[in-house]
């Protein structure tokens, strides 16, 4: 956001007026809960700067949120900066481009206001205060969408003036928008210079071009430069040209071109292109993008943004800012584990703790019954069995044995019971042995086991628990995981390690939830048609192919994708992916019998800007020449010819010889 001319750091304000923290502070909380133009429900404040605040709000109409930024009040008693407010807020609005932040609505309620969309994903700043940088892929990628947003407003005449990176923002799906069109424009009046005390200069000084900080007349090539700060800045962590006072930081760029490290990669001559101290020297947006283009190629794939929210229009949180936004990282995707076996784990039931408690109380029983004999034991005469149905059959044994008879015992099993418990005995309880005599002890194996059933991987979760059911089993626990290889409710392990379990018993089962989500990936604007198709492959997506013309993209490349990069999306969707034709061909303006400026002007606005002037005469004094007389004598090509906006239109002048055809 417009942070007054130098708001990003109050050091750099040194002529500025000192405005009370407190008061602000207690202005920001007075302004909590306040309903703006009778729909706009204001928040928590989330960003400050030179110009205003911006609070988190909600649209009452429309059921939103929505950012709104308050300017300062000192700004409403200017009636002719309220005036020039409104009348940018209507031309940015004007603005149809996906990467510049869309405004919704702007008035004047007690205060100025401007109504914008809120995202989620920070801003450049917010990345680089949370002590990340870019990648020189990711830095590329990020700023060819600035190149594209600032073309689109520079070809209507539109200047930032203030680029910076916290009016770089994202939203979560990590696209660019860029933030404060225009508003830097309205703080050009009266009231810009009583709040910052002073005119001239307006924008953010850390970012300010050379000519910028002269005072001079600006033109897009001003934003160009600043975004090549921006690039560095982004990538190193660190910026060019800063100083400890305002006179300091702009003297130090004029007439210096912007150094370029050599952390930026391939990224180098593109950026010292753009950071040029002359704009003549400098790139247009859309020639920067361009550039950007023929290199990405070259490129390793850009990983997805380090994004840092919450997004909001002008936050700016650096050392010395007044904007401070508490970080908040979005976490990656959390990754479903796949449990062990819960076979041990699965609580006793009431029949089991029934049974454990009937088997203590059956071996005290015994033990007793068992003194009792002991005592008898040298006694010649036959002795009565126990009753150790029930029992633990490893007591029983050791039981019967130190009572003097022989155990033989039988393993069986049985449903409905435990295992090692005594089932049966022969002869029976009450049976009077000798000693030595045999006793035979049927011990549980536990209830039947049933094979769990072959065929439940890639079947349904119903047909699985047919399956389970027609053997005597239930389906147990379900856990779910995305899957690369198995479609969604299929099942895609057994999780009961056995091969067998006992009847009745339940089998945890893995289920598919399908493969993963996958985003449109990024860095793919500008590369060829083949390349994009198989990237769009290779992660199970399905392109389909579509034209348009572009004046930004050349011909045979790919100028965009629906839906754009960084959208969710599901295995086996379409994508469409669109092929630049080029530039539409354009029908050439008639030039012969105009002034030399308005056949200039006339190409211009017809987007013919490669123009070659010949005949000019040559000065002999050494003075400047004398333009305004010549006019044009003929052209080529000639008028009505329809022609690609890159085709060279030379235009033979002279001294007007009679009727001078001018467009003013």
């Amino acid at each position: 956001m417009t942070d007054g001319p130098f708001g990003d750091d109050p050091r750099l304000s040194a002529n500025a007026p000192t405005r009370a923290s407190g008061s602000a502070g207690a202005q920001r909380q007075a302004m909590g809960g306040r309903l703006l133009g009778g729909r706009y429900r204001l928040g928590e404040a989330i960003g400050t700067g030179g110009s205003g605040t911006v609070y988190l709000a909600d649209d009452l109409s429309l059921g939103r949120q929505v950012a709104v930024k308050v300017l300062h009040s000192s700004l409403v008693g200017d009636e002719a900066f309220v005036e020039r407010f409104r009348s940018e807020a209507r031309l940015v609005a004007s603005l149809a481009d996906p990467h510049v932040v869309s405004i919704f609505d702007w008035g004047v309620d007690g205060q100025a206001y401007l109504v914008t969309e809120y995202l989620g994903g920070g801003s450049l700043r917010s990345i680089l205060s949370a002590g990340r940088t870019l990648s020189p892929s990711q830095m590329l990628m990020v700023s060819l969408e600035a190149c594209r947003a600032l073309d689109h407003a520079h070809r209507q005449g539109i200047v930032h003036r203030d680029v910076k990176p916290a009016n770089l923002l994202f939203g979560q799906d990590g696209r660019l928008r860029i933030a404060d069109f225009g508003l830097a424009e309205a703080l050009t009046g009266t009231a810009s210079r009583e709040l910052y005390g002073g005119g001239g200069v307006i924008g953010t000084a850390r970012y300010a071009s050379p000519e910028q900080a002269r005072g001079a007349a600006l033109d897009g090539r001003s934003d160009v430069y600043a975004l090549a700060l921006c690039m560095v800045e982004g990538v190193t962590g660190h910026l060019p040209f800063v100083a400890d006072t305002l006179e300091g930081t702009l003297n130090a760029r004029i007439g210096q071109d912007v150094p370029i490290p050599d952390a930026l990669g391939p990224l180098v001559p593109v950026v010292a292109h753009a950071g040029a101290a002359d704009p003549e020297n400098r790139p247009t947006a859309r020639e920067l993008g361009r550039m950007l283009l023929d290199i990405a190629g070259r490129m390793a794939r850009p990983e997805p943004l380090p994004l840092v929210g919450p997004g909001e229009v002008g936050a700016a949180p650096m050392p010395g800012e007044s904007d401070r936004v508490a970080p908040t990282v979005f976490p990656s995707q959390p990754v479903t584990p796949i449990p062990p076996s819960r076979a041990s784990q699965r609580p006793v039931g009431p029949r089991r703790r029934w049974t454990g408690v009937l088997l203590a109380g059956l071996l005290v029983v015994g033990a007793v019954v068992g003194g009792m004999l002991v005592r008898e034991v040298a006694r010649p005469t036959q002795r009565a069995l126990p009753t150790l149905v029930g029992s633990s059959g490893d007591s029983a044994r050791s039981l019967l044995t130190e009572l003097g008879w022989f155990v033989e015992r039988r393993d069986v099993r049985r449903n409905g019971t435990s295992i090692g418990e005594v089932l049966d005995m022969r002869p029976v309880a009450g049976t009077r042995l000798a000693a030595g005599e045999t006793v035979v002890l049927e011990v549980s194996l536990g209830s039947e086991r049933l094979p769990v059933p072959v065929g439940l991987i890639g079947v349904s979760l119903s047909e699985a628990g047919r399956l389970l059911a027609d053997v005597g089993l239930v389906a147990g626990e379900v856990t779910r995981v995305n899957s690369e290889d198995v479609a969604a409710g299929l099942v895609v392990e057994v999780l009961t390690a056995a091969d067998t379990v006992p009847m009745g018993d339940a089998v945890d089962l893995l289920v598919s939830d399908g493969p993963l989500p996958r985003f449109v990936p990024q860095g793919l604007i500008g590369l060829m048609p083949a390349d994009v198709v198989a990237e769009l492959i290779a992660i199970r997506l399905a392109p389909t192919m579509g034209e348009e013309y572009d004046e930004w993209v050349v011909a045979g490349r790919v100028s965009r994708l629906e839906p754009v990069a960084g959208t969710q999306v599901k295995v086996g969707d379409d994508i469409r992916v669109v092929v630049s034709l080029g530039a539409p061909e354009r029908a050439i303006p008639a030039l012969v019998g105009l002034t030399l400026a308005s056949a200039q002007s006339r190409l211009q606005v017809s987007g013919f800007r490669n123009v070659v002037v010949v005949g000019v005469p040559e000065s002999t004094d050494g003075t400047s020449m004398d333009l305004t007389d010549l006019v044009v004598l003929s052209q080529d090509p000639p008028p009505a010819r329809r022609s690609s906006p890159d085709v060279e239109v030379t235009v033979v002048v002279g001294a007007a010889l009679g009727t001078v055809v001018s467009d003013d």
